[in-house]
């Protein structure tokens, strides 16, 4: 397991240093949209449409592996967005923590990661989490989080299911396929332009993750510090004793946040990934073909810390970006040693790391 935990040292390295930059004032967080903008529209498209139009999206039994990260993917939310409901959460707070504790990293860290350790042949098992994580749990969560407001629950469902058909990681996916159908061969001035994007996009994607953590950070401090503020302690002051029960049902509700917060990272990092390999031997079960090699990438992409992006749609909604920056925030700082452990168990990095 020490030789997988060197492999994921740059990856993670590239991660500190997007993270430094922001933290030091090298990099403004008013230009992390830029950053943001370059991989998503750029970068991850252009490596998403070469490995498409190579054939590489293209496998079999990935019909029973987009089932697998499904049903691993619903259960995991459905657990969240209960602890959510059971904390006493607001449905907006509830919803995107759900979404944040069900979305991996997969575009920032996952295609990098898995395709550079494990080669191209993975990008078809991380592009079927993509397919379920972008079209239906983000569907799920924010319909979730918007629930109450006017209007029927599909009406609820159906706005962020536009979005998310608009996502350039997956028009990107779609045309690659396409392409590789025709059997055309792509001009090489294109072709180049599109690879060097794409070797472009690993270490930018990283350095942006890094640079997302650092402002959501920063974020979530200010906002806290906004709420301590706002609070009357201290302004108007009652009686002794009312204040010791007032400090006791801090401390509680403090204890309590913890607690979730505790649950949620051990949900992400450790019981998704497991409840997908879980769901792969049930469906194998089922008669449905698998390759051991596609579970195990399954297994590792579930096994991915909280998507990044998901702080940014939390402030976007007036969510509490508190709550999922902290949850992104651990699940990232962990993932180094939970991503090497289950590589260890599963074996599907060993021929790589060797």
């Amino acid at each position: 397991m020490s030789d997988l935990l060197w492999l994921f040292v740059p990856f993670f390295l590239l991660v500190l240093c997007g993270w430094g930059a922001v933290r030091a004032g090298l990099v403004d967080p008013g230009g992390i949209g830029a950053l943001n903008g370059f991989v998503l529209f750029f970068g991850l498209p252009a490596m998403l449409f070469r490995l498409g139009a190579s054939g590489a999206l293209i496998q079999p039994g990935l019909p029973g592996l987009v089932l697998v990260y499904g049903l691993g993917g619903f259960t995991i939310t459905a657990l969240a967005l209960w602890l959510g409901t059971r904390s006493g959460w607001a449905r907006r707070d509830a919803g995107l923590v759900a979404l944040a504790t069900a979305f991996p990293n997969t575009g920032f860290l996952g295609l990098p990661l898995l395709t550079g350790l494990l080669g191209a042949q993975a990008a078809g098992p991380v592009a079927a989490t993509l397919i379920i994580d972008v079209l239906l749990l983000s569907s799920l969560c924010l319909a979730w989080a918007h629930r109450g407001a006017s209007g029927a629950w599909w009406a609820l469902w159906w706005v962020p299911l536009k979005g998310a058909l608009r996502n350039p990681l997956l028009w990107s996916m779609a045309l690659g396929v396409a392409w590789w159908s025709t059997g055309w061969q792509m001009s090489h001035p294109i072709d180049e332009t599109l690879r060097l994007l794409a070797v472009a996009t690993s270490p930018a994607a990283l350095f942006t993750l890094g640079a997302i953590l650092a402002r959501a950070q920063m974020t979530a401090k200010a906002q806290a510090k906004m709420r301590a503020q706002a609070t009357p302690d201290g302004v108007e002051r009652g009686p002794e004793r009312g204040h010791e029960r007032s400090a006791a049902l801090g401390r509680r509700e403090r204890n309590t946040e913890r607690g979730a917060l505790l649950a949620l990272v051990g949900a992400k990092l450790l019981l998704h990934p497991l409840l997908v390999l879980a769901a792969g031997e049930l469906v194998h079960a089922w008669g449905w073909p698998l390759s051991g090699f596609g579970l195990s990438t399954l297994v590792m992409a579930a096994a991915l810390p909280s998507a990044s992006n998901v702080s940014m749609l939390a402030e976007r909604e007036g969510a509490d970006t508190t709550r999922v920056a902290r949850l992104i925030m651990w699940t990232t700082a962990l993932s180094w040693l939970t991503l090497a452990a289950w590589a260890a168990w599963r074996g599907a990095a060993l021929p790589v790391a060797r």
